[in-house]
């Protein structure tokens, strides 16, 4: 059986479970955590003339229900809650249990998952070093074609590079004034291993200068080697490094000067600092202004941020099952998951309890359901619907 057929046979059985179970919505309500029992109202006699209005505005009792509700179903052999999956997004159970929508997509640069109870394909995007297409037309093989590099395929299916052109990143041959060399964009001027022509490596000139003016090299500039140039964010602002051993080098740090920040002549405005907050050097203003404190990476809040909590550099750990790194006040903590407790206190296996599908702790810790009557929780409720004349519902 081909894939488009398993495709299309898992997104029809998905649609007639979901159709078939529609009914049950308009009666189905649940108990919220720390409800009272329900109460019952007398029918109206059937000969009064008002009967129609009493029953439209009386409230209708509800009790345990145990039958789960579209579009919630109980799957799998031994499963941990009755009616703990969702099949309208489920992607092991979508839209009729056992229904898989990754099961299709293994090596074929597809992910899948669940929409609507309907299995929906869409091909992988891993940056620019991987964008897939399904070019071809044919499900089967998946997304086939990676735009970003397959030149008949350049950015788009069908977009195609003239003959001997590589694609590179979704473009067709290189851009920026650089050149292709044996499959990599390279700027010829100044590239120390690709100095003017591909292969070409720089060394140092027979007349080097020893010592080396400061924070300089040699190496390759307007596509000649030889040549002085800058290490890091150093610059020559001064402009002498055509003096050669003369020279007093780089003498300017880009990347804290005020007045040269990140460029030479870009001054930062009176009362700001040249800083890199992980974007390169940038004016910015004095980190304590925004009552923050300077760490090693930038301006951090040290009462807030679990990787610099009460001092720059004080990483929160890391929690077991469904908990979270936090920092209150400067003082690290550990906090569950939304929909997540640690019921039984221990710090040892996190916050254990699934308080959306526990019947033992339905909403919140110790908040039990009918379990012996088979009540269901579901979304961290308990399952309740109209009461049959007193009778719990099936």
């Amino acid at each position: 059986m081909t894939l488009a057929r398993r495709i299309a046979i898992a997104a029809a059985g998905g649609t007639l479970l979901l159709a078939a179970c529609s009914n049950e919505r308009s009666y189905i309500g649940f108990e919220d955590a720390g409800g009272l029992p329900p109460s019952f109202t007398p029918q109206p006699d059937a000969g009064d003339a008002s009967t129609a209005d009493a029953l439209e505005s009386a409230e209708i009792p509800m009790c345990v229900a145990t039958e789960c509700p579209a579009p919630y179903a109980t799957c799998g052999e031994a499963p941990s809650f009755l009616c703990a999956t969702n099949l309208q997004n489920d992607r092991e159970n979508c839209g009729a249990c056992g229904v898989t929508c990754s099961a299709f997509v293994g090596g074929l640069n597809m992910g899948g998952r669940c929409v609507d109870g309907k299995c929906a394909f869409e091909c992988m995007k891993l940056g620019p070093l991987g964008n897939f297409r399904d070019c071809n037309g044919v499900l089967d093989d998946g997304c086939e074609t990676d735009i970003a590099f397959d030149p008949t395929n350049c950015g788009g299916c069908g977009q195609a590079c003239a003959p001997g052109v590589r694609c590179f990143e979704g473009k067709c041959g290189c851009s920026g004034g650089k050149v292709d060399c044996n499959g990599t964009c390279i700027d010829l001027r100044n590239d120390h291993e690709n100095c003017g022509a591909c292969g070409a490596l720089c060394e140092d000139p027979p007349d080097a200068c020893d010592p080396l003016p400061e924070n300089a090299f040699y190496s390759c500039r307007g596509a000649k080697c030889g040549q002085l140039v800058c290490i890091g964010r150093n610059g020559d602002c001064n402009k002498d490094l055509h003096l050669g051993c003369a020279s007093d080098g780089c003498e300017t740090n880009l990347a804290t000067d005020p007045n040269n920040c990140g460029a030479c002549g870009l001054a930062c405005a009176p009362g700001q600092e040249c800083r890199d907050q992980g974007n390169g050097p940038e004016c910015l203003d004095p980190c304590a202004q925004s009552g923050m404190a300077e760490c090693l990476r930038g301006c951090r809040d040290l009462r807030h941020d679990p990787q610099n909590c009460g001092a720059c550099g004080n990483v929160c750990p890391v929690g077991h099952a469904h908990q979270l790194s936090a920092c209150t006040k400067g003082v690290c903590e550990l906090v569950c998951e939304p929909g997540f407790a640690d019921c039984n206190g221990s710090p040892f296996d996190g916050c254990e309890v699934d308080l959306r599908a526990h019947p033992g702790n339905c909403g919140a810790c110790g908040h039990e359901c009918n379990q012996t009557a088979g009540q269901p929780c579901i979304e961290g409720k308990c399952l309740m619907g109209p009461c049959d004349a007193g009778v719990v519902t099936k």
